[in-house]
């Protein structure tokens, strides 16, 4: 795989891919040609791109030629990057990624596509495959049902063993990530954090890409350490901030002994964002003001997908929000409050809300985080969240 974050690809480094004779690898193949629409050139592109998702994914690059030896046999070693010929790129890449879509099932989540421009025979196209969370990846089309996978020389088929070792390790991690959060929960609320925190009510936002639990992730936290910008605690005006042994941490706190929230950036990538502001008793009331939390929640994410993007964590990220504390709270229809009328309080202590799964950093966080925000307003008696306008904008409701 090109050692580089895919949207930063460009020309420099595919020469340098030539210049430094850079060979084949598990994770990186080089094609002088894009597969073509005949039947076998489809299940052929298809058994290549499944392989990569079914192992440790990588990158694709169409438009280099390899040295040959002396049968005149590839040696994958990459002679010179000449490009795919005279194409329309954009058009050429819909009808890969229409083959990819209805041809390989489950569907790969986080496929990246791009064309870089200036070769001698027009553009090299570069398909990055992320390693699945949800493998084993079957090829479908045409009913060939066939699974492949990749080793230092190339794709093979799966065996029926090798297969099911597949589904258990797909079924081992999505249970991972979710015993992450269940831990994570169980330490917040037994007040096991890495900052001391109010005793209050609690927010907690995870952040988990999925590439945090595969092939032992050990990010540098340095990232956010040297970016101010990153890792805002949520409600927060100013903060102070350490490295920790879970990894680097961002806090805010007052006055008082404690603090009101921090977020925790973990070795691996994860992040967790905890609050004990927002949900504070008012005036002897137990009082979610939806605009408010849902605004701060909105506008954080943003930045924490932002960092986990800049790190490279690819796609899928679960989205897991969690409301502690929060039993015989009601909803605020606007920011004051007399605007509880026709809420009905939380029947429970907790609130913990099914995950999200984004597959696209591009996706805007008000949309990602609505089914979150309609379950708690669900759980206050209302049907869906009422800070979305009727084309599916958040528009912060004050009445």
């Amino acid at each position: 795989m090109i050692n580089q974050r895919f949207d930063l690809i460009d020309k420099n480094e595919i020469d340098a891919l030539i210049n430094n004779g850079v060979a084949e690898t598990r994770t990186l193949e080089y094609k002088e040609k894009l597969s073509g629409n005949s039947d076998e050139d489809k299940k052929e592109f298809l058994a290549d791109i499944s392989s990569f998702a079914n192992a440790s994914g990588g990158d694709i690059i169409y438009g280099i030629q390899e040295q040959r030896d002396s049968n005149n046999k590839t040696t994958g070693i990459p002679e010179a990057a000449n490009g795919v010929g005279a194409i329309n790129s954009d058009a050429e890449i819909r009808r890969l990624e229409n083959i990819i879509r209805d041809g390989i099932a489950p569907r790969i989540v986080g496929l990246q596509t791009k064309a870089i421009d200036g070769f001698a025979d027009g553009s090299v196209i570069v398909i990055r495959v992320p390693q699945s969370w949800n493998s084993p990846h079957m090829v479908t089309f045409k009913n060939q049902c066939r699974f492949y996978s990749r080793n230092s020389a190339g794709k093979y088929p799966l065996d029926v063993t090798e297969i099911r070792s597949a589904f258990i390790a797909s079924e081992s991690l999505a249970e991972r990530i979710r015993q992450f959060r269940t831990e994570r929960i169980a330490k917040i609320i037994a007040g096991e954090t890495p900052i001391p925190l109010e005793d209050n009510p609690k927010i907690v936002l995870h952040v988990l890409p999925i590439a945090c639990f595969t092939s032992g992730t050990n990010i540098d936290v340095n990232l956010a350490a040297n970016n101010p910008s990153s890792l805002r605690p949520i409600n927060s005006s100013g903060w102070n901030h350490r490295y920790n042994f879970d990894g680097y941490v961002k806090y805010y706190s007052t006055q008082t002994p404690n603090s009101y929230s921090y977020t925790q950036l973990f070795r691996n990538g994860a992040i967790e964002a905890v609050d004990t502001y927002i949900l504070q008793v008012q005036k002897g009331r137990k009082i979610i003001y939806s605009g408010y939390y849902e605004e701060e929640l909105i506008k954080h994410l943003e930045q924490y997908l932002q960092l986990q993007q800049q790190i490279e964590l690819n796609p899928p990220v679960l989205i897991m929000l969690s409301l502690l504390g929060v039993r015989d709270y009601m909803m605020t229809i606007g920011d004051g409050l007399d605007h509880t009328r026709h809420t009905n309080p939380i029947d429970r202590d907790n609130l913990i809300i099914p995950e999200i799964v984004v597959d696209d950093y591009a996706t805007k966080s008000s949309d990602i985080l609505r089914p979150a925000f309609d379950a708690i307003w669900q759980a206050c008696g209302w049907d869906c969240c009422k800070n979305y306008d009727t084309s599916g904008n958040w528009i912060r409701n004050r009445r």
